[in-house]
């Protein structure tokens, strides 16, 4: 299969749907780390996080066949790591957790649908907060995150030094991270897979 690391997220959920495995291990590989991260925040214990992790990418893997790569892999990790999270802070009995899921008025709208609304309403939130950096670092952004480019691809295409790359790249996530409002465990899943 060769090298998938340069990969745009569309095609990989192309390779994954049709059953490539190189393609599912490159997308493990991808956000694994920030799920990772994210699920650490919450439930301060390594050994649990490495278990949701795993849970979150053993679902992704069952529902291969049924991804649609005309959309955002992202929203679907999201809306399956969501339900991954709530199943395992219920079966863990972890309160402080519980109390975040429940004030969300997650067990009343446990659909997919609700997810994908709360999705896209972060989305917008964030491109309000893109859109309001410097012209060339929000095209840096854009070219990373939402292309799925490298640092290398992103500065031959603009004709930049990777170091400038890297530098905007760090800003744009920093501001980011300052001023998206992280008052849920929606918002700060979310911020993990865009920005982590």
């Amino acid at each position: 299969m060769g090298n998938l690391k340069n990969t745009t997220d569309a095609k990989l959920t192309y390779l994954i749907k049709t059953g490539v495995k190189e393609a599912f291990q490159e997308l493990f590989e991808r956000y694994a780390p920030r799920i990772y991260q994210f699920s650490l925040s919450y439930l301060k214990n390594e050994q649990d996080a490495e278990e949701l992790v795993q849970d979150v990418f053993l679902k992704i893997w069952e529902k291969h066949e049924t991804l649609d790569k005309s959309k955002n892999i992202k929203a679907f990790i999201f809306k399956v790591a969501v339900n991954t999270i709530y199943d395992f802070i219920r079966r863990k009995n972890i309160e402080s957790v519980y109390n975040d899921f429940a004030g969300a008025n997650f067990e009343s709208q446990p659909d997919s649908t609700w997810h994908q609304v709360i999705f896209d309403e972060m989305l917008d939130n964030l491109d309000v907060l893109v859109q309001q950096m410097p012209t060339e670092r929000q095209k840096i952004f854009r070219l990373s995150r939402e292309d799925g480019l490298t640092n290398d691809e992103i500065a031959s295409k603009l004709n930049l030094s990777k170091r400038t790359v890297e530098n905007q790249l760090y800003r744009a996530i920093a501001f980011l991270k300052k001023h998206f409002r992280t008052d849920s465990l929606f918002a700060l899943l979310f911020l993990y897979l865009w920005c982590g």
